[in-house]
This record gives C-alpha cells, sequence and structure tokens, in this order.
C-alpha cells in the first residue's frame, strides 16, 4: 500500500492521508494533532467526518483521479462526474485518544445517486463511525469554484 497525492484538499489540510484508492474501495488515515482534537484530546467529529467522506470520494473516483493542480481547470474536468455528498448518516460509537484512526469506504450502489458505506476504525481496530453516505454524481466541469470570475 503506498500513499498518494490526492486531489482535494480538506484531507490533506487537517493532515490527513488516502493510502489507497481503487474503483470502488478507499482506505484513508489521520494522525491525532491539535488540529482534528477536542480540548479533551480525542478526535473532533467534524474531523472524523471529513476522514470518511474524502474516503467515500476516493472509492468512487477510484484510482483515475487528476493532479491537484488540474482539479480548478474546467477543461480537464470536461465529462467527468464528481461524486457531490448530499446525504450522509453518521453514528459515532466512540472515540481514540491515541490515533491515528482509518477509514475504509466502499460502493454499494453506483448511478446517478452512488451510495457508499465507510467505517472508521481506532488505532486498535476498534469500530469507532459508521456512515452511510449518498453522492450526487454531477458534471465536475460545470460546479465549483472554477467557474467563478474574478472578484
Amino acid at each position: 500500500m503506498s500513499a498518494r497525492k490526492y486531489p482535494w484538499n480538506a484531507l490533506t489540510a487537517i493532515g490527513g492521508t488516502m493510502l489507497e484508492v481503487r474503483d470502488g474501495y478507499a482506505k484513508a488515515q489521520l494522525p491525532l494533532s491539535a488540529e482534528v482534537m477536542q480540548p479533551v484530546s480525542v478526535y473532533h467529529a467534524g474531523a472524523i467526518v471529513t476522514l470518511a467522506d474524502e474516503a467515500a470520494s476516493a472509492a468512487i473516483w477510484g484510482g483515475g483521479f487528476e493532479p491537484a493542480s488540474d482539479i480548478k481547470d474546467a477543461q480537464a474536468l470536461e465529462g467527468k462526474k464528481f461524486p457531490y455528498s448530499v446525504q450522509l448518516s453518521v453514528n459515532l460509537l466512540t472515540n481514540d485518544p491515541v490515533g491515528p484512526i482509518t477509514a475504509e469506504a466502499k460502493v454499494l450502489k453506483r448511478g446517478r445517486l452512488t451510495v457508499v458505506d465507510t467505517e472508521v476504525r481506532t488505532s486498535d481496530g476498534t469500530l469507532m463511525t459508521t456512515m452511510r453516505s449518498t453522492h450526487m454524481m454531477v458534471d465536475a466541469s460545470k460546479v465549483g469554484p472554477h467557474l467563478r470570475g474574478p472578484k
């Protein structure tokens, strides 16, 4: 398993790494740090959900993603579908004061609406979070900040 540069900024911005990406499956990891920690020294729920959501999106896109520099270029995205998250159902079962935590996402159903199941596990392998997410597949060249003109 080799770490790969991933085109979405949210996971890397909080210190996470995409470990494995293939069609219908992704695995990502997030160490415990001050940026993702509650005042009581466990993971913030938002960081856990960010990890799970990024893994789900990666599982949908599979290994065929563009480099980060191309993501803002509408022409590079022409004809590609982006997995826009429209519904997340998250169960936070426990937390982890040590880290890292690991998310594994598996695509259940593909289509205009794509469904993914993601499990997040603690550093000792305990099931920490389950998330079922629905993603609307939208034309990536027609949505996002690359369409905004100068201010």
